[in-house]
């Protein structure tokens, strides 16, 4: 059974469990747990000044920026987890799926916009002195936008409980201690870098220390000296490539590995704790998790997996989100019986863990994290100028797209260049690395999927 938690109390908890502790460390910015819990409550307040029922938040990762999170949860309000690196077209086209009331932006230094980012009146007046909160309120949702086999950035509703629940689940077999240091450099507005890289480490009362930014990547691990890295795929093969990794490093988590990557069992012959998660977005990323690769995934809950007659791995857990948000027919999909459908494949092992067997292959999982809808970005591609059809997939780790020209002589460069363009459109969220132009049509099977082992055979060698 689901157990019920909230934010309010696990602030309220570690303010008086940890008291003057750190609980936040930004560049030189320091903050106990006891002035987060007050922080949080002051921004709650001011919101509930304010009608509207969600707020969407970006900017880069920051103590303002998790002070506002806290406070609109804490406030009853809605959060809209978006990427400060998104393309504005993209944002805005997010945010109207959601219907946004309000922005908190850092370029507004976080003072409450309506949903055009225009400040609003008097927001930045809050001072709330002489008001209480009310322990009895009902604590806001987070939105986070994922990918689906049918659909680009649709929104997960996750349930402070959910969260929670998943941080708890997380504690169980991810051990900190309460000296440990934590450095968060992975986005926090992906439901991996929010649970694991923000929620995670403060229910368990570690000191967490935010990364500032991409430019100090190469240094954070040595200026922080952390003991545990919660990272993805491409940032820990970064850090490994230049030697970033401090000698204070225990522990790295990873998130959602293809499971014949062979760097994690590097790292662990380094003396490095490495585990690796395996989870969507749909379930808080908290289904299973990898402590040594020739074992299989060890289940978060006993009873929390089903694998059916198909093979298809079925998850039911406190973890698992309320729903799209505003798509019943598609949670009708996903969601039946209390069961989430994760579309992926597996078995359970003799001793109860278990083996991913295939991914869903309707989703492209990147190295970075990101989760891409392969049927969306092949249709993307195919209607370029210039191009007949085309395929887009992953290939040595690498966004791969194999395009081919309506003019089968037509210069491969011109169509490389299209593909380029795209990418300046799209930004960095999915850039394609790898361009193939064939000057045939693409392979297919005879039933007319395209034969994924003979494409490769044809693209193997020929990278732009």
């Amino acid at each position: 059974m689901q157990k019920e938690m909230s934010f309010y109390n696990m602030l309220k908890e570690n303010a008086e469990k940890y008291g003057d502790k750190t609980a936040i460390l930004y560049d030189t910015y320091e903050v106990s747990y006891n002035r987060l819990f007050e922080d949080a409550v002051k921004k709650a307040l001011h919101l509930q000044r304010f009608e509207g029922r969600k707020i969407a938040i970006y900017g880069p990762a920051s103590y303002r920026w998790i002070v506002n999170l806290f406070g609109t949860l804490l406030a009853g309000k809605d959060i809209v987890l978006v990427n400060f690196f998104w393309q504005q077209e993209a944002r805005e086209k997010m945010l109207a799926k959601v219907g946004v009331d309000y922005i908190l932006c850092s370029t507004n230094q976080y003072i409450l916009s309506d949903a055009h980012a225009v400040v609003i009146p008097n927001a930045d007046q809050d001072n709330v002195d002489g008001l209480s909160y009310d322990t009895g309120t009902q604590e806001g949702n987070i939105l986070a936008f994922t990918a689906t086999g049918e659909e680009e950035d649709k929104a997960v509703v996750l349930t402070p409980s959910n969260v929670l629940n998943a941080a708890d689940s997380i504690s169980r077999l991810c051990r900190c201690r309460e000296q440990d240091r934590m450095l968060t450099q992975i986005p926090v507005d992906h439901v991996f870098g929010f649970i694991y890289g923000l929620i995670f480490p403060l229910y368990s009362g570690v000191y967490l220390c935010i990364g500032r930014g991409l430019r100090h990547m190469d240094s954070d691990t040595y200026y922080y000296e952390p003991t545990i890295l919660p990272a993805n795929l491409s940032m820990v093969k970064y850090l490994k490539k230049i030697r970033a990794f401090n000698d204070s490093l225990r522990m790295i988590i990873l998130n959602n590995i293809a499971g014949e990557d062979a760097l994690p069992d590097i790292l662990r012959q380094r003396g490095l704790e490495v585990y690796t998660v395996y989870g969507t977005d749909e379930c808080a990323c908290c289904v299973a998790l990898n402590r040594d690769s020739a074992s299989g995934y060890e289940l978060y809950g006993s009873d929390s997996v089903e694998i059916a007659a198909d093979g298809e791995i079925l998850v039911r857990s406190s973890c698992v989100m309320q729903g799209y948000y505003g798509d019943e027919q598609a949670n009708a999909r996903v969601l039946e019986n209390g069961m989430f459908h994760t579309g992926d494949k597996g078995h359970l092992t003799g001793d109860g863990r278990l083996a991913i067997d295939r991914r869903n292959p309707a989703i492209l999982l990147l190295q970075t994290g990101e989760k891409i809808c392969k049927q969306v970005i092949n249709d993307e591609v195919a209607a370029l100028s210039g191009i007949a059809e085309s395929y887009v997939a992953l290939y040595d780790g690498r966004l791969t797209a194999v395009a081919v020209p309506i003019d089968r002589k037509a210069e491969a460069e011109r169509i490389r260049r299209k593909v380029r363009q795209y990418n300046e459109q799209k930004g960095f969220r999915w850039e394609i690395q790898k361009i193939h132009v064939l000057d045939r049509a693409l392979p297919r099977t005879p039933d007319g999927s395209i034969d994924e082992a003979s494409l490769e055979e044809l693209i193997a060698g020929k990278a732009e």
